[in-house]
């Protein structure tokens, strides 16, 4: 009978461990085949500050072809100039002047120009007059005639011009033309009555020349600079398409010119228009209102451009950048391993990326971490710092102790290193494409990056901003 109840414990306590021991069985294939779900943690919901950008500039050497209008100038400008002064008692004469085709020397500072003339003069000469006669009065002897120039080689005369240019604040030429020269090569000397006509040929003919002064400034005051500037303006006010990768708004702000030099061998005026800009890079389309080119501001002098540029972009795009990367990544250890399926960024928390990874493996589940994006001088995009969230490293540590190890996080951190350097290459190509164009007829913008970088990022609330330098040269020419 003992015996009897004995078995039965045994049988008894062998079949309560047995059912202890399959529960446990069950619990650890139970626990190991459920999803790892840990709530969606919060992102920062206010865009942080951006960080004060250098100022940037433009500085385009511009060219002014004068060709066109020297000729204008000596188109419009008379050929010939004819003049008298009768009178009873006296000397009564007549002139002729013929210029011969312009001259144009071109100082750095001012035009100048030489004009070869020549002239006949004729003179006639009464000693006394009364009005006996003729109410207008009538020589008491015979007139004296003489001439200088006339039916004998004409005298030679030797003038010039200068004139000084500048630039208003309108943009507009403004010229100042004076008569600097004016010499008779051949004097003309009358000595039938001894008579020195050089005075009065000088006299009469520097009249017509002085008159010509306002004609030169006309001229060359109707070269339209006004209107190619607002084209660049224009130009300048559109976003410039860098294919596929976002849009570049410079957002011009002022515009000033500098002093106009001239070429004496090519016949052109240049200056330097230095625009102070605003620039932006977004990837969506952003609506801004055209402005009018507005007054000069105060020059300074600078070579090329310098722009600091904010560069907006979405998350998507980090999105895009990781996953090339990091997406199908199976990290082993132990006896057991991790499929990193796809990483999506869902914004920032403290200037750091929060990101949601799906995995699978011997788990599947989704996790979240944080790391430090940064720019290396190398020009690559990195995840500094890579850690888990607050609430994954609780789920985890109570859940699947074994996916908490650092070897997740360093292969995560090794594998978000995207080379940046042919996007901004394909970029600096696009840039320049954009910046040889022809503007409107006879007017050509030219230009060259050469250099293009990024530096900080900075993380907002839906999108992030990254500080990016671009220097090169740009000019402009007018024909």
């Amino acid at each position: 009978m003992r015996l009897f109840y004995s078995l039965k414990t045994l049988s008894y306590i062998y079949n309560v461990g047995y059912m202890k021991l399959l529960v446990c069985l069950l619990t650890v294939v139970l626990c190991s085949c459920k999803t790892i779900d840990i709530s969606r943690p919060s992102v920062s919901v206010v865009d942080t500050s951006l960080v004060n950008l250098p100022p940037s500039y433009i500085n385009i050497p511009v060219e002014i072809d004068l060709t066109t209008q020297l000729n204008e100038v000596e188109k419009s400008l008379p050929k010939q100039f004819v003049g008298k002064q009768e009178q009873c008692e006296g000397v009564s004469f007549s002139y002729k002047f013929i210029r011969e085709p312009i001259d144009f020397q071109l100082k750095p500072s001012a035009l100048y120009y030489e004009v070869g003339g020549k002239f006949e003069l004729k003179l006639n000469y009464c000693p006394k007059c009364h009005d006996l006669w003729d109410e207008n009065g009538s020589c008491t002897v015979p007139r004296i005639y003489a001439s200088c120039g006339s039916g004998e080689p004409m005298r030679r005369v030797k003038v010039a011009y200068s004139t000084s240019v500048s630039i208003t604040d309108a943009y507009r030429f403004n010229t100042s033309t004076k008569l600097k020269k004016f010499e008779l090569l051949d004097p003309c000397e009358i000595t039938v009555f001894k008579y020195d006509a050089t005075s009065l040929v000088e006299k009469q003919v520097r009249m017509q020349l002085e008159a010509m002064e306002k004609d030169i400034d006309k001229q060359i005051e109707g070269v339209d600079i006004r209107t190619s500037l607002q084209d660049v303006w224009k130009q300048l006010e559109e976003p410039i398409n860098l294919s596929g990768y976002g849009l570049l708004y410079l957002n011009p702000k002022s515009m000033a010119l500098s002093p106009v030099h001239l070429e004496a061998n090519t016949k052109t005026a240049t200056l330097n228009a230095l625009l102070t800009v605003q620039p932006l890079i977004s990837t969506n389309k952003i609506s801004q209102q055209k402005t009018p080119l507005p007054n000069q501001s105060t020059y300074k002098n600078n070579a090329g451009f310098e722009l600091a540029i904010s560069v907006k972009a979405s998350y998507d795009s980090i999105n895009k950048l990781m996953n090339q990367s990091v997406k199908g990544m199976d990290i082993p250890f132990h006896n057991k391993h991790v499929v990193i399926d796809s990483l999506h960024v869902l914004g920032q928390q403290n200037q750091k990326l929060l990101v949601e990874v799906h995995f699978s493996g011997s788990k599947k589940g989704v996790f979240f971490l944080v790391g430090q994006p940064a720019i290396t001088p190398e020009q690559h995009f990195v995840m500094h710092d890579v850690a888990y969230d607050i609430n994954s490293k609780s789920v985890l540590l109570k859940t699947a102790k074994w996916l908490f190890d650092k070897r997740i996080l360093e292969e995560i951190q090794k594998a978000a290193d995207y080379d940046l350097n042919p996007l901004l290459e394909e970029t600096k190509v696009s840039i320049d494409q954009q910046l040889n164009t022809t503007l409107t007829q006879g007017v050509f913008l030219s230009g060259k990056v050469d250099e293009l970088s990024v530096s900080t990022i900075i993380l907002g609330a839906t999108d992030f901003y990254m500080m990016t330098l671009v220097s090169g040269n740009m000019k402009l020419k007018m024909k």
